[in-house]
C-alpha cells in the first residue's frame, strides 16, 4: 500500500496536507528504516530494546502455536487490552501466572476518560455506575484521630460539574479493582471466543484442544525471542497437569504483568525516578460494624487517621458492605512483615476505629512498596514488545493515576496494533505508542508525586514530619546496627510512640492552645484546597499528545502542557488541538430525511466506533465541508482504509428543513449530500451551543479523529470552492 495523503488544493489558500499511513509491505518484513516514511510526526524515536534473545528459549517446534498477540497479566489492563482488540477483530492471547484473580482490594478510583473507554466495553461505565457505592458515601476525605471521633476537617471532592455531565458522557467513580476484574474477565473471555470475520462467521480454533484463545491462567513467561520479525515467547506452567504449549509464536507481545514485570525484565528496560518513596502493610478487613457507624455519622472515601496508637489511611471501599482496606506504613528490617498477624492487625484496626470491642474479619494483609517510576522506554525488539500499566510505570496513589494511566495505555496501542495487522500501515506507526504514552505517564508521575507531598501538609500541620519517621530508621541503622533486629525494632517503636504523642486524644484537644493552633491550621489548609486532591480535571479529560501519530498546525502551542504540575486541581478546557481527546457535546442523529432518529442524545464520542476500526472525520454544513468530506472519501476508498464522515449540523437544523426555511448554503448542501448517497456518511444536529465555537475553530474546516478519540489532525482552511483535484 502506498502511503496516503489527502492534499486538497485550493489556488487562493494554503495547501492542507495530513500524512495518515505510511509504506506498508505486504510480508512481514518490512522496509529498512532510512527509506521508511514516517507515519504522522515524530520528534524523537524510541531507543529499541531487546534486539538480542531474552531468556532461555528453545527452538521452536513445527506444532508451534501462532497468535497475533499474546498479553502477558490478566489485570485491569490487560483484560481491556483483550476486549479492544476483540472489538477490531484482532485475535489475543492473555496468560497470567497466578492462579485466579486477586480478591485483594486495589485500585478504586476510576477516571473520567477511564470510564469513557469503559462505556464502549459492552456497557461497562453503566454497569459500573449502579454497582458502586451511592455518591454521598465517598465523595469525602475525613482526617480524624480516631473514627469514632473526634474529627479534626473534612473535605468534599466533588463540584456540580464533576456529576453534570456537561463535559463528558460519563463521570468518575468509586468501584474497587477486585469488584471490576471479574467483570471485564467475562467480557474479554466472551468476545475473544466469538470473534468473528468479515463475511460475519465465527472464526473456529486452530486446536480446540489448546484452547489458544482468551485468558490462561497459571502460565508465566520465562523468555523472549526475536525471530524474523516475529516473538517467541517461552512460558513455565505451575500447573503439572497443564497441556498448554511452552512457546507461544506471536508478532507482538505486550506486557500488563504489573510492576515487577517479567516482560520489563526480559526487555531489560530500566525504570526511571524515586524508588521505594515508602513502604506500607495493607490490610483488608470486613467489617460491617464499622462500616454502618460511619455511614451515619461520617460517610467518607479515605480517613486519615492520627493516634498515639497508629497512623494509617483507612480506604472505605464500600460502606454499606463494611467493605475496608487500612494502609499502614512500614519500617523493615526492625519491623517484619511476619511480625503482622491476624491479632496483631486486628488490634492495630481497633485502634484506628477508636472501638475496642469492634468486630473485625480480617480478609487479606499483603505489603508493597510505593515508587515513583517510569520505563526508559515502553516498547522493544523492533517496536513488537510493549509495556503497559505498572510494567511501565508506577506512581503514588495520590490522584488514583495508577489503573487509569495503564487502561489509556492500552487504548492507544490496541487501534495501532490492529491497523498494522490489517496491512494499512508499516510496522513503524507503534513508535508512536511510545512517543505518546511516555510523555503522559511522565506527567501522571509527577503530578502524583506533587499530590502526594500535599497530603503530607496535613500530619506537618499536627506535629507529625513525615520525613522524621524515616530519619529515625536511618539514625538507628546507623547507630544500633550492631543490635539484634528485634532490639533495634523496640528503639525504633519508642522513637515512633515519642512522635505520635503529638496526636494522642491528651494533647490533641481544643483545651491545649498548641493543639487547638494546629487543628486550626489543618482546617485552613483543607478550605484552602492545599491537601491531598481527588480530581484532576484538565489532567484526565485534557491529557494531549504533543508528537506522534497526528499533524499538529499553525494554532498549536505546547507551552501549557509542558507546565510543571502543581498537584492542585486545574478544569478541563475543551479543546481541537491535533493529540487532544475529541471534546464532548450531546447530539442527535439524522436520518436519511434529515428528521430525528429518536429523542435519544448522544454523546460526539459515540461518533467514532467501538466494533470496528475507522477513521473519523468531522465537517460542518457548509459547501467547503462537503468538499473536505468528499475528497476524504475518496483517498481513504482508494487506500482502502475505513472512513466515516459525519456532518454536524447547527442547531434547528431539522426544524428549518420540514419547514422549508433552510438557507440557500443549507440548502446548496444538502442537495450535494443527497447526491454523494454513501453509507459512510452520518448526519448529526447540535444540541445545544455551536460545536465549532467549541472547539474554537471554524465550520469550513474538518477534524479527523483517530480510532482512540484523539484529533489526528484538523483543517483550518476552507476548500476552494471550484478545485475539487485530490492529490498524493
Amino acid at each position: 500500500m502506498t502511503f496516503l495523503c489527502i492534499i486538497v488544493s485550493a489556488r487562493a489558500r494554503a495547501r492542507c496536507m495530513t500524512k495518515l499511513w505510511n509504506n506498508h509491505s505486504k510480508s512481514h518484513r518490512y522496509l529498512p528504516a532510512q527509506k521508511q516514511l514516517h507515519v504522522f510526526s515524530t520528534r524523537s524515536s524510541p531507543t529499541n530494546l531487546g534486539s538480542a534473545d531474552s531468556g532461555s528459549l528453545s527452538e521452536p517446534k513445527p506444532t508451534q502455536t501462532e497468535v497475533p498477540v499474546l498479553i502477558v497479566g490478566a489485570g485491569p489492563v490487560g483484560l481491556s487490552l483483550s476486549i479492544l482488540l476483540s472489538n477490531y477483530g484482532i485475535r489475543s492471547l492473555v496468560v497470567e501466572k497466578r492462579a485466579k484473580l486477586s480478591m485483594h482490594p486495589q485500585a478504586h478510583f476510576i477516571n473520567n476518560r477511564t470510564m469513557e473507554i469503559f462505556r464502549k466495553m459492552e456497557g461497562l461505565a453503566d454497569e459500573i455506575e449502579k454497582a458502586q457505592p451511592p455518591l454521598d458515601h465517598w465523595r469525602r476525605f475525613v482526617y480524624c484521630n480516631t473514627l469514632a471521633g473526634p474529627v479534626i476537617g473534612t473535605v468534599d471532592h466533588l463540584q456540580p460539574q464533576d456529576v453534570s455531565r456537561e463535559k463528558s458522557p460519563t463521570y468518575i467513580a468509586h468501584f474497587s479493582q477486585h469488584r471490576l476484574l471479574p467483570l471485564l474477565l467475562s467480557r474479554a473471555e466472551k468476545l475473544s471466543q466469538n470473534l468473528k470475520n468479515e463475511n460475519g462467521t465465527v472464526l473456529e480454533r486452530e486446536d480446540a484442544s489448546l484452547s489458544l484463545r482468551g485468558i490462561h491462567f497459571s502460565q508465566e513467561l520465562v523468555a523472549l525471542k526475536d525471530e524474523s520479525g516475529y516473538i517467541t515467547a517461552g512460558l513455565s506452567s505451575s500447573d503439572r497437569d497443564s497441556v498448554f504449549p511452552k512457546c507461544i509464536k506471536c508478532r507482538y507481545v505486550v506486557g500488563t504483568d504489573g510492576a515487577s514485570s517479567s516482560v520489563r525484565r526480559l526487555m531489560g528496560v530500566r525504570m526511571e525516578g524515586e524508588e521505594a518513596m515508602q513502604k506500607l502493610i495493607s490490610v483488608h478487613f470486613i467489617s460491617k460494624e464499622l462500616g454502618t457507624y460511619l455511614l451515619k455519622d461520617q460517610p467518607g472515601m479515605l480517613y486519615f487517621v492520627f493516634n498515639a496508637r497508629v497512623i494509617a489511611v483507612i480506604v472505605a471501599h464500600d460502606l454499606e458492605v463494611g467493605e475496608f482496606i487500612a494502609q499502614i506504613p512500614f519500617y523493615p528490617p526492625q519491623q517484619r512483615f511476619e511480625d503482622f498477624n491476624l491479632k496483631v492487625c486486628r488490634d492495630l484496626i481497633r485502634d484506628v476505629a477508636g472501638m475496642p470491642n469492634l468486630e473485625v474479619d480480617v480478609r487479606t494483609i499483603k505489603q508493597w512498596v510505593m515508587h515513583a517510576q517510569v520505563a526508559d522506554t515502553f516498547s522493544g525488539f523492533d517496536a513488537r514488545v510493549f509495556l503497559a500499566g505498572d510494567s511501565a510505570h508506577r506512581f503514588p496513589p495520590a490522584g488514583g493515576f495508577g489503573m487509569n494511566t495503564g487502561i489509556q495505555d492500552v487504548h492507544n496501542l490496541a487501534w495501532k496494533l490492529a491497523a498494522v495487522i490489517y496491512g494499512w500501515v508499516s510496522n513503524e506507526l507503534l513508535l508512536t505508542y511510545n512517543t505518546e504514552r511516555r510523555q503522559i505517564a511522565k506527567a501522571n508521575k509527577d503530578l502524583s508525586v506533587a499530590n502526594f507531598h500535599a497530603a503530607m501538609a496535613i500530619p506537618t500541620a499536627l506535629g507529625l514530619n513525615p520525613s522524621a519517621a524515616s530519619m529515625a530508621q536511618k539514625l538507628v541503622n546507623a547507630g544500633a546496627s550492631w543490635l539484634p533486629v528485634r532490639l533495634q525494632g523496640a528503639i525504633l517503636d519508642g522513637v515512633f510512640a515519642v512522635g505520635r504523642s503529638q496526636v494522642s486524644e491528651v494533647f490533641l484537644n481544643r483545651y491545649n492552645p498548641i493543639a487547638a493552633s494546629r487543628i486550626s491550621r489543618v482546617q485552613r489548609i483543607l478550605q484552602q484546597g492545599s491537601s491531598l486532591q481527588l480530581q484532576f480535571p484538565a489532567e484526565d479529560l485534557g491529557f494531549r499528545y504533543v508528537c506522534g501519530a497526528l499533524v499538529s498546525d499553525k494554532l498549536d502551542t505546547t507551552e501549557e502542557e509542558l507546565a510543571k504540575p502543581t498537584g492542585r486541581r486545574r478544569e478541563y478546557i475543551p479543546s481541537s488541538k491535533p493529540g487532544s481527546r475529541l471534546p464532548h457535546m450531546n447530539m442527535r442523529y439524522l436520518d436519511a430525511e434529515f428528521k430525528f432518529y429518536n429523542e435519544e442524545r448522544l454523546s460526539t464520542l459515540d461518533l467514532v466506533s467501538c466494533a470496528s476500526l475507522e477513521f473519523l472525520f468531522i465537517v460542518g454544513p457548509t459547501r467547503s465541508g462537503f468538499k473536505w468530506g468528499d475528497a476524504a472519501l475518496k483517498a481513504f476508498k482508494q487506500r482502502g482504509v475505513p472512513l466515516k464522515v459525519s456532518v454536524i449540523w447547527s442547531k434547528g437544523f431539522a426544524r428549518r428543513y420540514s419547514s422549508d426555511k433552510l438557507s440557500e448554503e443549507e440548502r446548496d448542501v444538502v442537495r450535494r449530500w443527497r447526491q454523494l448517497e454513501t453509507a459512510c456518511v452520518v448526519h448529526v444536529e447540535e444540541d445545544v451551543d455551536s460545536w465549532w465555537k467549541l472547539c474554537g475553530m471554524p465550520s469550513t474546516g474538518a477534524l479527523i479523529v483517530r480510532p482512540d478519540e484523539h484529533i489526528a489532525s484538523r483543517i483550518l482552511q476552507e476548500a476552494d470552492e471550484y478545485d475539487d483535484d485530490v492529490e498524493e
